[in-house]
C-alpha cells in the first residue's frame, strides 16, 4: 500500500464534506469527522506510530487543507501560517486499522464523545471534527475575507 493509499484510506470522504462545511458553512468540521488520533501520546510517539505501524498514518496538514478538503494552495498557505496560533498541528497521526465500532469509527454513537466532551479533551482518543474542525474552519474564515 502507497502512503497515497494510506493517506486516502485514512482520510476518505473527506473532500466532499469538507469543502461543503469549510467553505460553505465556514467551518471544517466535516473534513476530519471521523479520524480519530490518540491526543495523549507524545510527539515522539507520534513520529514512531505515522512512521513505523501499520494502523497509524501520519497526515500533514496540508494534505488535509488541499487534497481532502480541497482548498487552493494561497488559502491552505494562510491557514497553515495561521495554525501554530489556533492550537492545530502541523501534521495528525490518524488512525486506520483499530478495532472498528459503528460505521467504521472507533466510538461513533457514543453518547459520551459529544455529551461529556470526549471526543476533545485531549486525553485517549479524540476525534478530528471535535477537536480541530471549529479551528480549521474559523481560520478557512479569516483567509477568505
Amino acid at each position: 500500500m502507497t502512503m497515497i493509499d494510506v493517506r486516502r484510506s485514512a482520510l476518505r470522504g473527506v473532500a466532499a464534506v469538507g469543502i461543503a462545511a469549510g467553505l460553505v458553512a465556514g467551518t471544517a468540521g466535516g473534513a476530519l469527522a471521523h479520524e480519530c488520533f490518540n491526543a495523549s501520546r507524545s510527539d515522539q510517539g507520534n513520529a514512531m506510530a505515522g512512521t513505523k505501524s501499520q494502523a497509524w498514518a501520519s497526515v500533514p496538514l496540508h494534505v488535509v487543507l488541499t487534497e481532502f478538503i480541497g482548498l487552493p494552495e494561497p488559502l491552505a498557505a494562510c491557514v497553515e501560517e495561521k495554525a501554530p496560533a489556533a492550537g492545530i498541528p502541523s501534521s495528525f497521526v490518524f488512525g486506520i486499522k483499530q478495532a472498528q465500532g459503528q460505521d467504521g469509527v472507533i466510538a461513533e454513537h457514543n453518547k459520551n464523545m459529544d455529551a461529556k466532551g470526549l471526543g476533545s479533551n485531549g486525553k485517549g482518543i479524540d476525534h478530528g471534527e471535535l477537536a480541530y474542525g471549529d479551528a480549521i474552519g474559523a481560520l478557512i474564515g479569516q483567509c477568505s475575507a
